[in-house]
């Protein structure tokens, strides 16, 4: 007994991993949103937690943009070279302009949150090495401008999440925007 298998064709294959990509760009987006939103009760408390610990909730959010630049990419280009048309010139198949907008704005996230997880690292590592070397007199002489960029350390993680939340008022309406458009596809 043999199967037939039916196969799709390409444009209906295509249509079909745009919606699924849509859809997972859509899901990562909400979760990523909901990761920066859990973050910003570590930033905005007295005191930043450990480096580490928040490193790692860092590398999480990261993680999070990441996966869904990825989709909104594959939604965009879905596996071609070339942009598919947009949707004012085909209706079917375009792209909306907001799809586009919304992977600039999370590549220009994740390229904040590159910056701040190399700022945090970098802290860890002139405190680490501090600690190490407290009896060398040339640390000694340093201590206190390692313990004063600690402090700015907190001010630079502070600056670049309130920057980020802004950018993040204005991809939330994209995207409430991008999903209303969706639905009425």
């Amino acid at each position: 007994m043999s199967t037939m298998k039916i196969q799709a064709s390409p444009s209906q294959q295509i249509i079909r991993n745009r919606t699924y990509n849509c859809q997972m760009r859509n899901l990562y987006y909400e979760k990523s949103n909901y990761n920066f939103r859990k973050l910003k009760s570590l930033i905005e408390a007295k005191e930043l937690p450990e480096e580490s610990e928040l490193l790692q909730k860092i590398y999480e959010f990261a993680e999070l943009l990441s996966i869904c630049l990825s989709y909104a990419k594959s939604s965009i280009f879905c596996g071609k070279s070339d942009k598919i048309a947009p949707y004012s010139q085909d209706h079917q198949k375009g792209i909306l302009q907001e799809e586009v907008l919304l992977a600039y704005f999370l590549e220009e996230q994740i390229s904040s949150v590159r910056y701040i997880i190399s700022l945090v690292e970098t802290n860890m590592r002139v405190q680490a090495f501090a600690n190490n070397g407290m009896n060398e007199i040339f640390v000694s002489h340093i201590i206190e401008n390692i313990n004063e960029l600690s402090q700015d350390t907190e001010k630079d993680l502070r600056y670049f999440y309130d920057n980020m939340e802004k950018r993040y008022t204005i991809g939330n309406k994209l995207f409430g925007i991008l999903q209303e458009l969706q639905n009425f596809r």
